[in-house]
């Protein structure tokens, strides 16, 4: 008799694969949203201030010469691994610095700039991708049917003579490592480039160390404003570790957005105060989260009762009422922001901590007033959405008088159906009919289950991206006590009080 192994209906193949999202519960649109509006021309990603000038000078070229999209995608690759072999060693190290140093080691210097398994980028158009939407903003290059050509903002003489020298080597052969020696001031720590001085004005909008509103855009004039904001708190907090940290101490609490000549005179820095507050709700969001997936990988799965027995251990044996009421005071004497988010971090746990927070931020929204109250609520406040503010507001007017531990399991149950909503709204079919769902977090039959764990760490705010932008650009320093703004800042900035 002979046997056979059944190993499943060979006629039907899977349908569904599971990925990993990226924002799985949803709550950062309100905050993303305010910082692409006030930080116009920077990304999270966008860092090195010679891109810019590359991408300008290469866009004018390309105009000039009508350089077709295949033309400008050879010349961008191979003017990116240029700049990545010019900056070895330097103090401040190119993108793809790591990929290249690799391929060089490995001796495939011919297949550097080509797409491929050796090439110093897997994108087709390298690191154009990152800085394409920026210059865009910056007026920097447009984009006509994918080649570059010039943008609003004509690129300045002493720009386009500065990368002329690549530019023509890189149109008629990739570059070598023997080639870089007299292309030294493309580095990304060259600081006596030409091109500093026209970054300065177009990152300013000023021209001569002067702003005219009237010779710039409203994206112009709001990068301006942040920055104005970004540099005046450092000066009044020199001992800051960073621009985030001093934005906060300036402008998300106490009262200098109100008192200080400069910060006062600012109207985006109300916006900021209501974008920063409201990252503190979507922070604590996302580390709660990253802390229940994390009890499912521990355990291997876990059950709806196991995720309540583990946040119930973690809040303190009180009603919401009576914990609320031995919290931090949200504004203090003057009706100002009061940093209790932070305050409410000793002596409790980390969940605590971040249920706090969310309280916290279900409060601010009625203790905020005009345009910090409207970013603090998100572009669209008639829009109520789920686990903002009005959810978690309302959360606390039915749980008020009963335990937190029935808080925190209400908020267990939130959590687990919005994941659900965000995966399924994000359920796409590919040519094929898969179906991709997009969740770490899995359910079968009431166990859950984690594909891995979650990152905890809050959305960018993009402002440390552009203190190392400015640094690059002479307007602010790091010293061994914290940041320094530059007489030149001061001067172009009108920083002086």
């Amino acid at each position: 008799m002979m046997s056979a192994e059944v190993v499943g209906p060979v006629w039907c193949e899977p349908g569904l694969d599971l990925k990993a999202g990226r924002y799985p519960l949803s709550v950062e649109s309100s905050v993303m949203g305010m910082v692409d509006t006030l930080v116009p021309g920077v990304s999270t990603l966008t860092t090195l201030a010679r891109y810019y000038s590359l991408y300008w000078a290469l866009a004018d070229v390309a105009g000039r010469r009508e350089w077709d999209a295949s033309t400008c995608q050879t010349v961008l690759r191979r003017s990116e691994v240029a700049l990545a072999l010019v900056s070895r060693g330097k103090t401040i190290p190119a993108h793809g610095a790591d990929r290249v140093e690799a391929t060089l080691v490995r001796g495939q210097i011919d297949e550097l700039a080509e797409i491929g398994r050796a090439s110093y980028s897997p994108r087709p158009w390298g690191f154009w991708s990152q800085y394409n939407g920026p210059s865009a903003v910056l007026g920097t290059v447009t984009v006509d049917s994918g080649a570059l050509r010039p943008g609003t903002r004509e690129c300045p003489p002493a720009v386009r003579e500065m990368f002329r020298p690549l530019l023509e080597l890189a149109h008629d052969r990739p570059v070598h490592p023997d080639d870089v020696a007299h292309l030294s001031g493309l580095a990304m720590d060259a600081n006596e480039a030409a091109d500093l001085e026209p970054l300065r004005d177009l990152i300013t909008a000023s021209h001569d160390g002067r702003h005219d509103p009237q010779e710039w855009t409203g994206n112009d004039r709001t990068r301006r404003s942040t920055l104005r904001i970004l540099a005046r708190s450092a000066m009044l907090q020199p001992g800051a570790s960073s621009w985030s940290e001093a934005l906060h101490d300036c402008v998300a609490y106490d009262n200098r957005i109100r008192t200080d000549p400069v910060l006062s005179a600012e109207d985006r820095a109300q916006a900021w105060r209501g974008t920063l507050l409201r990252r503190l709700s979507v922070g604590a969001w996302r580390r709660l989260w990253a802390a229940l997936v994390e009890q499912v990988t521990t355990h291997g799965s876990a059950t709806k009762d196991d995720l309540y027995q583990w946040i119930s251990a973690e809040v303190p044996a009180m009603t919401v009422r009576a914990f609320l009421a031995g919290c931090p005071s949200l504004v203090d004497a003057e009706g100002e922001p009061n940093p209790a988010e932070r305050q409410v971090r000793d002596g409790h746990t980390a969940v605590t901590a971040d249920l706090a927070a969310l309280l916290f931020g279900g409060q601010r929204k009625n203790q905020l007033t005009g345009r910090s109250q409207a970013t603090f609520l998100g572009r669209y406040p008639e829009r109520k959405q789920f686990l903002d503010p009005h959810w978690v507001a309302y959360r606390h007017r039915e749980h008020e008088g009963q335990p937190m531990a029935e808080l925190a399991r209400a908020f267990v149950d939130d959590m687990l159906a919005q994941s659900q909503r965000v995966a399924l709204r994000k359920l796409r079919l590919d040519a094929q009919g898969r179906m991709k769902l997009f969740t770490k977090l899995h359910e079968r039959n009431g166990q859950y289950y984690a594909a891995g764990t979650e990152g905890a760490g809050n959305v960018g705010l993009r402002v440390d991206q552009f203190e190392f932008i400015t640094r690059q650009l002479g307007l602010a320093e790091r010293s061994d006590t914290g940041l320094v703004i530059t007489p030149l800042a001061v001067q172009i900035l009108e920083l002086a009080a």
